[in-house]
């Protein structure tokens, strides 16, 4: 709607018109400055998305400052005067911004001045592109992507009718890739695609998700037919996917949700799809795992306390913290570093064990928000501890949703600059879920930590096939061995084997070697002779809160 003077004699940028482009730019929005008024004029579709109710605004700053993330903020109130001014209209500029469901995106500014040469009003032109949407086509195979799956998952829940969301994951397809090759394999997706497509109705629809996972929606379904089909793909698959003359049968796992009716967010709903997913593969040798039956299986206190601990994500990570665990030299047992492990606590739930809700949390989008989360939190409350302790080096799990986005690269550097945290005594580890992510992003992803002297780790070495792949193709600086090889070693002659053979690699290699689980002085003795960089385990400490370590390494310092 239209203010009195805004656009005086300036007929060619009437708000209609601006109003009409920004619907037509897809994930971008627009908003202007009329430099010599001072005042702002915001587009529909930015009102929309962001929550705004006033189209005109006499103090920008005032409006943004309730929609950029507060670290953030510094960055708009320098940046945006400057191009008020002409300067630095080309330069980056990205800060976080809230949306009108309260979650934080990434947002680029793209700035031009723009003078109307008859009346001289200039306006400060203002495009912010989201940078955390993905495109909504998956490059490999032509099929839609995850970001268009979380769409029309949102307006399948909006049609109000009843449907069924199935994921599937290809079995063992980390195998093929280290037999054949990447060129091989991303042959096989394209082609098992094509045999997707083919299989869809004006009620389905098919979308590749991320690594060897796709996904389906399928509205006006029930169980039979979520059954029906879910068995036609199995079918489908067992006759083999033929690429470079060769025939390769596969297998699934799977995962679904039936929704009779639904008023919750598209991402939530996903996240409980994957969570069956994993059930599937972990639990149930692949056969479909329906959540519903999970649930009513359970009972309903797990699925509650997942919502509460889900919400608590949202709400900025209330009630969760961060404990640590000291890692050792092994030859001394004196404290080199340490492990940042998150916990979470609230009443009337009380103390939480990250068992019960990491599993859900790794499946779901909010994961990338908790991991910022530890890592902000790790980085702010140790950096203090290399002042007595130079040497120090800080451990942080990193999940598959922060590792699979590109800019956790600019939230990381972001972190380290704010807390003054040295890069070089930062060691990332990429934990489980990572494994399934294509082994070249995997491979680009370290090398850019690394080229800023961030150290990248394998956790849980030696849990999967896909853990030696990406240590034989991403140059690793350090692998950590599950504390099921060191359990029961010293009467186990195959994991002495095991044990022994890994460490000599990784010692061949220039690669350093944390084992897990060392618990008692005995085993730590007997575990010095396989010659590992770091020991971790409760013979040395408990994971203790922040003043507990700075007491172990100032006791260990003495």
């Amino acid at each position: 709607m239209r203010e009195q003077g805004f656009w005086t004699g300036n007929e060619r940028y009437i708000d209609s018109m601006i109003n009409t482009v920004n619907m037509l730019a897809e994930d971008t929005y627009i908003y202007l400055l009329h430099l010599q008024q001072g005042r702002a004029w915001f587009s529909e579709t930015f009102k929309a998305y962001f929550g705004i109710r006033d189209t005109f605004a006499a103090d920008h700053f005032e409006v943004m400052q309730g929609l950029i993330h507060p670290d953030d903020l510094w960055e708009y109130e320098e940046g945006i005067p400057e191009r008020i001014q002409g300067k630095n209209l080309n330069r980056e500029l990205c800060v976080r911004m809230k949306d009108s469901f309260g979650e934080y995106h990434l947002f680029s500014f793209h700035t031009d001045i723009v003078t109307d040469e008859e009346s001289g009003e200039k306006y400060l032109l203002i495009l912010l592109h989201n940078e955390n949407v993905l495109p909504k086509i998956d490059a490999l195979t032509d099929l839609y992507s995850q970001a268009r799956f979380t769409a029309d998952l949102d307006a399948t829940i909006k049609g109000d009718k009843p449907f069924a969301v199935l994921m599937i994951k290809l079995e063992r397809f980390n195998n093929l890739n280290i037999i054949y090759g990447n060129k091989f394999t991303n042959q096989i997706l394209k082609e098992t695609a094509l045999q997707f497509i083919f299989m869809m109705d004006e009620d389905s629809a098919v979308y590749r998700l991320d690594g060897p996972k796709f996904g389906f929606i399928f509205r006006g379904c029930g169980r039979e037919k979520l059954l029906s089909f879910e068995q036609k793909i199995r079918d489908r698959l067992a006759g083999g996917i033929q690429a470079d003359n060769r025939r390769i049968l596969l297998k699934i796992c799977a995962g679904a949700i039936l929704i009779d009716a639904y008023n919750g967010r598209a991402d939530d709903l996903s996240s409980k799809a994957a969570y069956a997913l994993g059930h599937s593969e972990k639990e149930h040798q692949g056969k479909l795992i329906i959540f519903n039956d999970e649930v009513q299986t359970a009972g309903n206190v797990d699925l509650e306390l997942m919502k509460v601990i889900h919400k608590s994500v949202r709400e900025g990570c209330a009630g969760f913290y961060v404990e640590y665990q000291p890692i050792v030299i092994s030859k001394t047992g004196h404290i080199i570093g340490a492990e940042a492990l998150v916990r979470w606590c609230r009443e009337p739930y009380g103390i939480v064990s990250p068992g019960r809700f990491i599993e859900w949390m790794e499946t779901d989008p909010a994961m990338y928000e908790l991991g910022n989360f530890v890592l902000r939190t790790a980085l702010q409350e140790t950096v203090e501890l290399l002042a007595v302790l130079p040497e120090f080096v800080l451990n942080v799990n990193v999940s598959a949703r922060q590792m699979e986005r590109e800019v956790f690269r600019t939230e990381v550097l972001r972190i380290l600059e704010e807390t003054g945290f040295p890069a070089d005594h930062l060691c990332l580890e990429l934990t489980e879920r990572c494994r399934d992510m294509p082994l070249e992003v995997i491979k680009k992803e370290v090398e850019f930590f690394q080229g800023y002297g961030i150290r990248m780790a394998m956790d849980d070495y030696g849990t999967g096939s896909a853990s030696s792949g990406i240590v034989l193709h991403a140059p690793m600086d350090e692998i950590k061995l599950d504390m099921s090889f060191i359990r029961g070693i010293t009467e186990d002659t195959k994991k002495q084997a095991m044990v022994r053979s890994i460490v000599d690699f990784a010692n061949s290699c220039g690669m350093s070697t944390c084992l897990e689980g060392v618990e008692t002085e005995e085993l730590q003795n007997y575990l010095r002779l396989y010659q590992a960089t770091w020991f971790q385990g409760y013979f040395y400490s408990k994971p203790v809160g922040i003043e507990k370590l700075k007491e172990l390494i100032r006791d260990d310092n003495i």
